[in-house]
Parts: C-alpha cells; structure tokens; sequence
C-alpha cells in the first residue's frame, strides 16, 4: 500500500515548468496541448491527494493492527499469575466461560473409539482431524497455590483412620475384591465400581447360560442365611430422593455406572414416568421374586432376582477372610443373575459391587448395621491392585509410630490428602467440579470449563470406567498442547518411544474445587502395547517405569471424544488414595504407595 501510495504521488504531482509559454505561430498546436495538460494536472491534485493520503492512512492502521495482534500473541503465552478469588459455594453444578471467548470447534471429534468402560478390551482409537496453529489455545501453567490459600477451612478436616483394609488385584483392566456371601461363605470376585449402584453375581442352578468366570458359582441353596425377597420386601425400588435427577440422557456418557435402557416411551407423561421408574429401579414381579433387567449403552445386560444374605470382604486366604466374615458380616441385598449377554458373559471377574450413593448400597448397609464407624471408604489403586479400606482411610502422611506399625502393610501418602466437595447434590454418582485443565505446563482455556462441568453430567469419579473419557469440546485446545509439547500429533493408536522420549511426556493436570491437583502421569494414562524394545527387566514388562533399550509401543487412554462432561476412570487413580467421604459429602485426593 505503501509503496503504491508513493507511486501516485510520483507519477502525478510533477512541478509545474518555470518557464513561460511561448506562443509561436508554427509551434500552436504543441503549446496548446501543453497548456492543457498542465491545467488537468491542476484541476487532478486536490482529488490525487486525498487518495493518498486515505491510502496511507488504511497502511498505517493495518500495520498497527498487525503489531498488536502481535504483541498480544506473545504476551498471552507468557506466565503469569492467577488473582485469588473467593471460595465456589459448596454445590456446585456449572463454571462460567472466562472473559475471554475461545474459537471452539463445536463438532464432535472423529474419534471412532467404542466406549469400554466396566471391562477391559478397549478398541484403538483413530483420528483425521487437523490441529489449528493458534496460540491462543495456551496458556503458560500459572504457580501452584497450596491448599491452605484454596480450600474452605471445614473441608481440611483430616479422615478418619480405619484398620478394616482389604486387598485388590487387577486384571485385564479392572480391579477387584474379594466379597464372601452366605453360610457357610463362598468368595466371588467383583469388579469395584464406583459408578454403580448394584452388586450382582451368577448364582447356581439359576444362570445355567451364565459365562465361566474367575470363581466357582454361588450356589444359593448351600448358604442357609439367604433369603429371597418376595414382591412385597423388594430393596431396589426404594429410593431417598428424587427421581428425576437420575434420568440424565445415556446416563454417566455411556459407561458401566447403571445407565438402563428406558423402554416404551409414551405421550402420556404419567405413563412414561412410571415405565421409567420400573426400569431404573425395577420392583416386576416375576414368581413373586423381585426381578432385576439391568441395561448398559454399549450393549452388556444382566437378568437377576433380589436375595438377601450376609456379605462381607475378604483376602486370598479363606482361613482368615472367614473369622472377619464372622465378626462383621451383615445382611445385604444383592442380584441373583439368572442371564449375563455381552461383556458381562466373557468378563474375568464374576460379578459387579456398586459403590455409588445409592440407599441400597454396601457402606450404607454396613454403618446401618453398625459393621463401620462412619460412612466412607478410600481405594488406592496401582497396576497390580491396591486396597481398599472401609469407614475411612487406611493410609496416613505422617503417622504416629503406633498408626504406623498398624498400617505398615498398608502403604502410605506421599503427600497431605486433599479435598474438594461433591459438586452436585441428589445424585447416586460422585462429581467434582474442575476448575482448570493442564496439558503439561500448558492450562487449557477457561472457556472449556462450561463444558466439563456441565449440568447433564459434569465430571464423574468411576473406578468401574478403565480409561479416563473427557469431552470433545476439548480435543482442539489438548492435541494443540500435545503437539507443542511432544512435537506429535495426539491420538489413541500406537507410538512408539524411547525410555527418555516417554519421560517427556506431560502430565494431565486437573485442578479441582478447593485447589486439589489430581495428577494423570504417562505411566498411569499410556498403555503398554506391541513392544519393539529390549525389556531390561522382563519381570516388569508392563512396568512403564521400568528403563528400556530402543523403542517401546504405548497407546494412550485419555479419549477426547466423550458427549458430555468428563469421566475420571481407574487410570486416572493409579498411585492415589482417594476417599470417598459420602457422610461428609466430599472427596479426598492424596498421592500414596498402596498396600497390595
């Protein structure tokens, strides 16, 4: 624009002659034509001016917008420091967008994973999508903030220490205890899952069509404890509050956490709310038995009857698991399976125990009956197992050499317990409420925060989820990280590192309510597969922290292609101790060695 500007000017403001026209008889026509071009030049330089300087005017605005755009860019990838702000109410559903607007793709990832959630097996993961080079997508990670600066004083409270600590073991993606039903007890092996609200296992001579699992059947008629309750005792159509809140589209974004299939749907919204109500929290009567039609959206189902007899946790041992049976066993309500389809046919484990917040559940019945002190329990998971502790926590950060004798077995914190609230109030599941997402040094824009934390859903702690499920909202702003931190383009299929290239992968960073930092570290997300490497140590080939020579396959199990909200699946609580403090209404977060 510049140098068109100068052009013009050049062209057509030439000084005018000095000297006079001469008018000569044989040179008329010469003068003439030279008087009038010097009167159009005359009557051209107001308008030729004007133009010029509108032109120059448009240069120098578009060079100055350049420059801001610039120095904008720059500063918004700088550090800087996040202004204290004064404590979220303790229930909290949503988080508003930040001032600032991000350009958000609105679509759906083209993410092509098929959601495994309560069972191992997951499927790879592909994508096409391009990543938009737009640095304000990132933002430098701000300095941590200790908890004291954050979190409510009444949330600092310390959990109660429980001696009542039973192993976990892990296999093919999920964990699992060892429940003892009956009289005298059998052991079944079920999956931990805090986003259900059943506990269920095949029972003998009933299932006869079941899958062949880890453990031999329950055979009911062995226990002379059980009791089948008729259609007038039936437990699970009980509920404590209102029952809207559970019908949240495809339940907890389509995992294992009790998200049944609402069949026959009717204008008449009496009706339908009553179809609803049978389904959910079934109370058919089929042979005056309580019948159960459990229903999950990536096509697994059960068929079971209520029964109730005395349960309790146990250890590999049968001799010690039957003397704890005995001093603290109480009767439960629990799914006689009579048909297993999908997943739940072909699993390892034998059964599911829910441990949501739900009125029927285990920790409610064993406070009721007065098996536990208080109505908690923690889970601290590894890739082995870990434990699991009834009516409080079993680990502690600094022990008292008493506390530490007891708990030597146990493990310990690495790190103070952290707390936040439970974000959402009448609902069986346990949400938090997260304030901000890090891909490394890297926190993904404030505007994303809507979407994790939205009404429907919001972010979901489940044990019964193997992998961590975030929504696709948020797949533009992480891959962008991903990649300036790796120089990769993130995706779910497998890459190969070696042992220092995958100790440069970030850590997944959410910082919840209160200013807990829940920590994903690449051993706990990335996923061992197709090794190309020399192993150093073959006893601790699926031991990501383990050294080895060349390159090793991973895949990574963090989707970014979830509908809604966010699920924090039993990956993401590798290495942790985290508390489930229903009482209290809050959960806690502490780094730990686990027990087993």
């Amino acid at each position: 624009i510049g140098k068109l500007a100068a052009s013009i000017w050049m062209n057509h403001n030439l000084p005018p002659s000095p000297f006079p026209t001469q008018l000569d008889p044989f040179t008329n026509d010469r003068n003439d034509h030279h008087a009038a071009m010097k009167f159009s030049r005359r009557t051209a330089r107001p308008r030729l001016r004007r133009i010029t300087r509108t032109l120059l005017f448009c240069g120098v605005f578009w060079m100055a917008l350049r420059w801001s755009y610039a120095l904008f860019s720059l500063s918004s990838s700088l550090p800087h420091s996040t202004p204290k702000t004064s404590p979220l109410p303790l229930v909290t559903s949503t988080i508003g967008a930040a001032n600032k607007q991000y350009d958000l793709d609105d679509s759906k990832s083209k993410f092509s994973n098929k959601h495994n959630r309560n069972l191992s097996g997951s499927v790879h993961n592909t994508t096409s999508q391009s990543i938009k080079n737009d640095a304000h997508y990132l933002r430098a990670k701000p300095a941590p903030i200790t908890p004291s600066e954050r979190q409510p004083s009444h949330l600092n409270q310390s959990a109660p220490l429980t001696s009542l600590i039973y192993p976990l073991h892990a296999k093919s993606g999920t964990h699992h205890a060892y429940m003892y039903i009956g009289t005298p007890p059998q052991r079944q092996t079920l999956i931990v899952d805090t986003g259900s609200r059943l506990t269920a296992f095949p029972c003998h001579p009933h299932c006869p069509n079941c899958g062949t699992h880890t453990s031999k059947p329950f055979h009911l008629n062995e226990s002379s404890s059980h009791d089948i309750l008729s259609c007038d005792s039936c437990k699970f159509s009980q509920v404590d509050f209102p029952l809207e809140e559970y019908f949240v589209g495809d339940g907890i974004g389509g995992n294992s956490g009790d998200g049944p299939s609402l069949r026959g749907t009717n204008n008449n919204n009496k009706q339908m709310n009553n179809q609803r109500q049978r389904n959910l929290f079934p109370d058919s009567c089929i042979n005056n038995q309580c019948g159960i039609d459990q229903r999950y959206t990536e096509g697994s189902s059960w068929k079971a009857f209520e029964v109730q007899d005395k349960v309790w946790l146990g250890f590999d041992e049968m001799t010690l698991s039957v003397e704890e049976h005995g001093k603290y066993s109480t009767p439960f309500v629990f799914g006689c399976q009579v048909s297993e389809q999908g997943l739940f046919k072909t699993q390892y484990a034998d059964g599911i125990m829910g441990l949501s917040m739900y009125t029927q559940t285990l920790v409610g019945t064993w406070l009721e009956q007065k098996s536990i002190s208080h109505q908690s329990f923690s889970l601290c998971l590894n890739r082995k197992g870990g434990h699991i502790s009834l009516g409080g926590t079993g680990l502690t950060h600094d022990p008292s050499p008493r506390e530490e004798q007891h708990h030597a077995n146990a493990g310990k914190h690495l790190a103070p317990m952290q707390f936040t609230p439970f974000a959402r109030e009448d609902v069986w599941y346990y949400t938090v409420t997260v304030t901000s997402i890090s891909v490394g040094t890297h926190v993904l824009p404030k505007s994303i925060l809507q979407f994790v934390n939205d009404d429907r859903k919001g972010t979901i702690v489940d044990s019964g989820t193997t992998d961590t499920f975030i929504t696709h909202k948020v797949a533009k702003p992480f891959m962008f990280a991903w990649e300036k931190i790796t120089g990769k383009r993130y995706n779910n299929r497998i890459q190969t590192y070696t042992y220092e290239q995958f100790n440069e992968l970030p850590v997944i960073t959410f910082e919840l309510h209160g200013g807990v930092q829940w920590e994903i570290t690449p051993e706990a997300y990335m996923e061992a597969s197709g090794d190309s490497g020399q192993i150093v140590n073959e006893n601790v080939k699926n031991d990501s922290k383990s050294q080895w020579i060349g390159k090793r396959g991973f895949i990574s199990r963090v989707y970014v292609d979830e509908p809604q909200g966010v699920v924090l699946g039993s990956n993401a609580m590798m290495d942790k101790e985290i508390y489930f403090d229903i009482a209290n209404r809050r959960l806690g977060v502490a780094k730990a060695t686990c027990a087993y």
